[in-house]
């Protein structure tokens, strides 16, 4: 797969656009469309695009294209449709407008006109002022394609201000859009983190982001990883592509919207109030009609770029001397953060070039944050400068944190003990303790690490004298983010989670909040956060599923509230949020959390490609999503191999196994397998055996003579005996739906202590199973059904279906039958585990298919038996074994049977 040599910009997502302009042609009462779009946006592609589809309409269409050079030119723009006019009809403008009349109406040969003018905005006067004759006289259509930026001649605009033709805002594309783009030009799929990158910093414009995406893989900011085009998290400076993309988005500005745009650009966003102290407003309301600013929306709100990726580039072509003295006119010499959402890190960035003093604390705070909204760049550059204010230590710290943000685990690793071995302040012996164990286990260290670098920190600092003596770090102090005690605890609760030591972690959590509520003086904010955190996610693998979501909701408005100071945190938090929510069987309010995530201002990509894409192709397999959730984790498993915060790897191998599984590919379950076996020591224990878990299920059918189910019950076993009651849930309802139904009273038992309403519905699955009773089963399988959980519907339909045979109720069976094929005609792919008999009309023997299919069509017990030789007799008792056989008892019910099969086969 290679990028796309020919420069070309693929037109994606046009389709809605030509509809609304074709629609809007075909109405009564308007004459035409009026369509806006800023430089880049694929006019002229979608005029051209236009012209045959209205010439398919019995219509005839006609072009103008206006430029700068012919909008001084009386008629320029018309000069091809007036070359026959002689120069003293031109002198008149009702001259020209007969000409022009009698030329299109030639030309159309009785077909309605419709004239297409792209660059509308070029029109000169005199043609403008004929061509809206012609429109209000009925006697054409128009389209016009403008950017936006005032017309030369305004009166065939007034055509939209007055009602004569409608308007269609060309949008930016969205991130599926910019998906399906950036396939194009790359010849292959990209990760959901690089699909949002290039889409935000674009903000949709196709030319920007054709630009974006040849400049990032010149400079290896993109490559490609298993087939997988992904971002490598390290950014470099715009060149000469970008350079003078922006400038030509910049021509024909004035001096004063120059200046205007390089302060907004240079910012991340500015006040009207504070573009006032270099420019009047009304620069700014021509910067936003031309579509280079955004609107703040309220008074007190941010202007800012339209496009941020202008952002890097008018840092590279501002002059450092204009930049420092736009910033001194617009700031002064104060640094007065805004919130992080508003542009803090540009602001800060923006600081440093002018050499204004930013103070060490919000520089590594600021660090710590660009690290993880993948601003690496931003985030070095900060720890840097913070060396100059005293904090040599704390800077490697958040150099480090870089690293392991981009998966460079070895390297931090070796980073950090060095500061651990060398003179630091005890809050960043504590961080770079943490840190460093969140870089052994993501690198594949058995969590056992994080207590044994825990107890280590603790022996540094008792040495030093610096247990907890009750005094808290000064507010603003480099310390003020830490508090080494408490750190070492929370990195010892941590590791107790991983190892899925439950009980022990609930305990020292409970005296980690008797302590905190003891002292005098509030924690450090990320304390609590994470300490909700922590139960959230303790209460979920126990199955407290409602004590799990209240708390880690609680987490994530903590973070809200934090004015950017907690943004680090965001992130992981979601992701134990989405995934106590998929436990409980709320999967439309996991489904909303990580939509809620991805539209948030700052993003960790690393998570958009990697931890949150297996998350949402969880969702996907609990829907019976096979194929969605395959095609969702293969580019997240690329991600995951690089970076992998949550260490999800191995268990997105055993997702992905069982997926290929289901939809009958099993050399890529194999090949996830043999992948699994080089990460099977990674991460979470709980975790690693719910993956073995999906391996097993994998390869239960692969074995001759049915499902080999061994395996899978050790595993069940062993996470009782854990215990790792959400694991052993997991692997429990694979084992019973596979066709292991003893186990469905274990099932039943565990369910029923746990909360949320998955467990209700594998409560009354697995008794039901457990008492034989279609009925209850039917009632589990509409459950099943309302919180998505199609496979199990299809399922307990399926096994209703078989015990109403064995008690030989036709009729309910046969409901039962309709129930489970409908459920799994809702499924991607087969059902590996499908076990039994749901005669179809394809078990009927051949003679019985052959009168089935003649009754199904109309024919008579006659006619079939003069057609295949037999006596009428011998037919009605072959359609009596069919009808029973099939539950029905009627043709038509015979006829519908055969139009399925037809529809299914």
């Amino acid at each position: 797969m290679t990028l796309r040599e020919d420069g070309s910009v693929p037109l994606v997502g046009i389709e809605r656009v030509l509809g609304a302009i074709v629609h809007t042609l075909s109405h009564p009462d308007l004459h035409g469309a009026l369509v806006i779009g800023e430089t880049g946006m694929g006019k002229s592609a979608i005029a051209r695009r236009l012209v045959p589809i209205i010439d398919g309409q019995h219509k005839r269409c006609f072009v103008i294209r206006g430029t700068a050079n012919l909008a001084e030119v009386p008629y320029g723009s018309l000069g091809a449709y007036l070359s026959d006019a002689s120069p003293q009809a031109l002198r008149s403008s009702l001259s020209a407008l007969r000409a022009l009349v009698a030329y299109l109406r030639d030309a159309s040969q009785g077909r309605d006109a419709v004239v297409v003018i792209d660059d509308a905005q070029y029109l000169d006067d005199d043609s403008s002022h004929i061509l809206t004759q012609l429109v209000v006289s009925r006697t054409i259509k128009v389209v016009l394609f403008s950017n936006g930026i005032p017309p030369r001649s305004g009166e065939l605009f007034s055509l939209y201000t007055d009602g004569f033709i409608s308007r269609v805002d060309l949008a930016g594309l969205s991130d599926a859009d910019a998906g399906t783009f950036c396939e194009t030009v790359l010849g292959g799929p990209v990760t959901r983190g690089a699909e949002a990158y290039f889409a935000r910093q674009s903000a949709g414009n196709p030319l920007m982001l054709r630009a974006l995406l040849d400049h990032a893989s010149a400079t290896g900011e993109l490559v490609l990883r298993d087939g997988v085009w992904c971002l490598t998290g390290r950014f470099h400076p715009p060149g000469p592509p970008l350079v003078d993309l922006a400038k030509t988005l910049l021509q024909g500005l004035s001096e004063q919207e120059r200046t205007a745009y390089e302060a907004v650009s240079l910012s991340g966003g500015l006040t009207s109030a504070r573009l006032a102290r270099l420019e009047e407003d009304a620069v700014a309301q021509q910067l936003l009609r031309r579509g280079l600013l955004r609107s703040p929306g309220s008074p007190t709100g941010l202007l800012r770029v339209a496009h941020p990726m202008m952002t890097r580039v008018m840092r590279a072509i501002v002059p450092a001397g204009r930049s420092a003295e736009l910033r001194r006119q617009v700031f002064d010499d104060d640094v007065t953060l805004p919130p992080l959402q508003d542009g803090r890190i540009e602001y800060l960035n923006w600081a440093l070039d002018a050499n204004v003093p930013v103070p060490a604390a919000i520089l590594l705070e600021a660090a710590r944050t660009a690290a993880h909204v993948s601003r690496p760049e931003s985030a070095l550059r900060f720890a840097g400068a913070a060396k100059t204010e005293g904090g040599d230590a704390a800077s490697a710290v958040e150099e480090a944190r870089v690293r392991v943000t981009l998966g460079e685990y070895a390297v931090a690793v070796a980073m950090l003990d060095q500061v651990l071995a060398g003179p630091a302040r005890p809050g960043t012996l504590a961080d770079a303790a943490t840190l460093k164990a969140l870089a052994c286990v993501r690198r594949g260290d058995d969590p056992a690490i994080l207590h044994d670098i825990a107890e280590a920190c603790a022996a540094r600092l008792e040495a030093m004298g610096s247990g907890r003596d009750g005094v808290r770090p000064p507010k603003g102090s480099l310390d003020d983010a830490v508090s080494a005690p408490e750190d070492l605890t929370l990195l010892r609760l941590l590791g107790w989670v991983l190892e899925g030591q439950f009980d022990t972690a609930r305990t020292e959590l409970q005296s980690l909040d008797e302590s905190l509520s003891s002292e005098e003086t509030a924690p450090p904010a990320h304390v609590p956060v994470l300490v909700l955190t922590l139960r959230g996610m303790i209460d979920g693998a126990l199955g407290l599923c409602n004590a799990a979501h209240a708390e880690l909701r609680a987490a994530l408005e903590d973070v809200d509230r934090s004015q950017g100071r907690l943004e680090h945190l965001r992130a992981p938090i979601v992701a134990q949020y989405v995934s106590a929510l998929m436990g409980s069987g709320d999967l439309s309010t996991a489904t909303e959390a990580l939509d809620e995530y991805r539209r948030q201002p700052l993003v960790d990509l690393n998570y958009l490609s990697g931890a949150l894409p297996v998350l949402q192709a969880v969702l996907e397999v609990r829907r019976g999503k096979y194929r969605s959730a395959l095609r969702i984790l293969v580019p997240a498993l690329v991600s995951l191999r690089q970076a992998d915060s949550e260490m999800l790897l191995p268990y997105a191998l055993g997702v992905a196994a069982w997926c290929a599984h289901s939809l009958g590919d099993q050399d890529a379950a194999q090949a996830f397998e043999q992948e699994f076996a080089q990460v099977a020591g990674t991460g979470s224990r709980p975790m690693l055996l719910v993956a073995r878990a999906y391996l097993a299920a994998a390869n239960s059918g692969s074995s001759e003579g049915g499902h080999d189910l061994d395996a899978l019950r050790e595993l069940a076993e062993a996470a009782g005996s854990a215990p790792y009651p959400a694991s052993e849930k997991d692997a429990l309802e694979l084992l019973v739906t596979l066709g292991d139904t003893a186990r469905a009273w274990r099932l039943a038992e565990l369910a029923d202590s746990f909360e949320g309403s998955e467990a209700q519905v594998l409560s009354q699955y697995a008794h039901a199973l457990t008492a034989s009773d279609p009925d209850a089963l039917l009632l589990a399988a509409d459950k099943a059904e309302t919180i998505q959980k199609v496979p199990l519907a299809a399922d307990a339909s399926a096994r209703a279906m078989r015990l109403y045979a064995d008690k030989g109720d036709v009729r309910a069976r046969r409901l039962a039958l309709r129930s489970m094929r409908r459920r799994q005609s809702l499924l991607e792919g087969v059902l590996p585990h499908e076990e039994g008999d749901t005669r179809t009309s394809h078990e009927l023997t051949s003679r019985e298919r052959e009168i089935a299919k003649l009754a199904a069509e109309g024919a008579t017990n006659r006619a079939i038996a003069r057609i295949l030789v037999l006596s009428t007799r011998t037919v009605e008792g072959h359609l009596y074994r069919i009808y029973g056989k099939l539950g029905i008892t009627t043709r038509e019910e015979l006829a519908a049977e055969f139009t399925r099969d037809q529809e299914q086969g």
